[in-house]
């Protein structure tokens, strides 16, 4: 498959994905948390974008921080994979929250089966990498005025997702899609894509629930 977009810089946004990466590696970051990588959905639960941050509003059974956000605005799944050996291998994650969706992929000209390879090719590196990982491989989001085309679309794409996880040991799909709380008009943002305040709160009641395993560790 070819490489269909610039790795390392995008002219189109004013901070380079590479930038980004670097910020994130200057943290200084106890190993062994929940890592949550993929696109602007994590990348805005933060207090950048005028919310309580993920490591904040998900914490262990303990009350314990043990969440790492390691989301990357605008990128896609090429784009995560080239940087998964920086943004995701250093921390030896006790489990990974991924999300990758095929949006900003379709935006750099990849068809969706090309993103869904690539984001399991993120999956694989991690499961080989840490045998012992749960890998939580997130479908797509549902946004506020989608057409029933868009939905079904999603619905696709997510079904490529849970069909991977049931036959990929160590990988659990999480499907926020189909989770009606996160349909409400007044969760999202002006774009009608990312939450406000409020959705980020349900957001984080929908990951309370899909990782209470983990959480009960920390």
């Amino acid at each position: 498959m070819p490489v269909k977009i610039g790795l390392r810089h995008i002219d189109l946004w004013n901070e380079s994905l590479e930038k980004q990466v670097q910020k994130y590696e200057e943290e200084q970051v106890e190993p062994g948390q929940i890592v949550f990588y993929g696109p602007s959905n994590f990348t805005r639960w933060s207090t950048k974008w005028e919310h309580r941050p993920l490591r904040e509003e998900i914490v262990g059974a303990s009350g314990k921080p043990c969440c790492i956000n390691r989301g990357f605005g605008s990128s896609c799944t090429e784009q995560q994979l080239y940087y998964y050996g920086r943004m995701v291998r250093p921390l030896a994650p006790s489990a990974l929250v991924y999300h990758g969706a095929p949006g900003n992929g379709l935006a750099f000209g990849y068809f969706m089966w090309e993103s869904f390879e690539l984001a399991q090719r993120v999956v694989a590196y991690a499961l080989t990498d840490f045998p012992d990982i749960r890998v939580y491989f997130s479908g797509v989001n549902y946004k506020r005025s989608m057409t029933p085309e868009d939905l079904e679309e999603r619905r696709l794409y997510n079904s490529w997702i849970r069909k991977f996880c049931e036959k990929t040991p160590g990988c659990i799909y999480v499907d926020a899609l189909e989770y009606e709380p996160l349909h409400a008009e007044d969760i999202f943002a002006a774009d009608g894509t990312h939450f406000n305040q409020k959705g980020y709160e349900i957001y984080a009641d929908f990951y309370r629930e899909v990782l209470k395993d983990e959480l009960a560790r920390f």
